[in-house]
């Protein structure tokens, strides 16, 4: 196979641990699904990273569907993919949905800064074509046909448009929903919280930037019961925690008793 240019071909030099994580989900299985959850008004969605490298074909994306079910299909599709049955534009695809099929359409390159975020980082910029798996309602009716059901019409975008010519909807305007103020971490992803936090019961009374890239976000220094959490649930949550996008790596924050906050590198 000739090189892609992802993590994989280029070497792992100068990566965190979550990218890491990716290189042994593509190592070991041929490929990873990045899952993002549902949040607010923004439906969730779901794609693929590593089936570029592994087996030369596009990736793979479905939307508005819960992600587990979404994470399901996508290896359902891997694996017909690695037994020789490759994605053609415009055709139905039978086994990925019961009872179903779904419709195969070719992602514009105008989507993939907002929408894919880890492919493009473990392709480093140059990712290979994209694949979206576009589901009808119960009747049926794919969703830009004119009787189709409203909810099918909002939970998927049609990506096979450049997003200057989509008609106006969330999915135009997620790159002002899911903006992340963190280095090293995609507004999609996730990161450890304290689960007082998770769960409402604290505010974030402390941000650690961890020398390997990652964040934590605590309700205090002893913090010990802790959890993963998307990032953009925190920062839609506490909003604060924007002032401390600028802590290098290495870096923590704390809430003084005082209610002032602190800065200092960690050990």
């Amino acid at each position: 196979m000739n090189p892609c240019g992802c993590w994989l071909c280029t070497g792992p030099e100068g990566l965190g641990s979550r990218e890491l994580n990716t290189v042994w989900h593509v190592q070991e299985h041929g490929w990873s699904v990045i899952a993002v959850a549902a949040e607010d008004e923004l439906p969730g969605w779901a794609y693929t990273v590593g089936v570029g490298h592994t087996l030369g074909a596009p990736e793979v994306c479905m939307f508005g569907l819960r992600t587990r079910d979404m994470h399901t299909w996508l290896n359902a599709v891997g694996q017909q993919l690695r037994a020789g049955q490759p994605l053609r534009a415009d055709e139905e695809r039978l086994g990925v949905l019961d009872g179903f099929p779904v419709l195969v359409r070719p992602v514009h390159r105008s989507w993939f800064e907002d929408l894919f975020g880890q492919a493009l980082g473990f392709y480093r910029g140059t990712p290979p074509p994209m694949m979206q798996l576009i589901w009808p309602d119960r009747a049926g009716v794919f969703p830009w046909q004119p009787d189709a059901g409203e909810r099918c019409r909002a939970d998927q975008p049609w990506l096979w448009l450049p997003k200057d010519d989509h008609p106006p909807s969330p999915w135009t305007r997620v790159a002002d929903l899911t903006d992340s103020p963190f280095p090293d971490a995609s507004i999609d992803e996730l990161v450890v919280g304290s689960r007082r936090v998770i769960r409402g019961e604290a505010p974030v009374a402390g941000i650690v930037h961890r020398h390997d890239g990652q964040w934590a976000f605590l309700d205090g220094p002893g913090s010990v019961d802790v959890g993963a959490v998307h990032l953009r649930h925190l920062v839609s949550e506490h909003p604060h925690i924007r002032d401390f996008a600028d802590l290098p790596r290495g870096h923590a924050a704390w809430r003084e008793p005082d209610g002032n906050w602190s800065r200092r590198p960690v050990s």
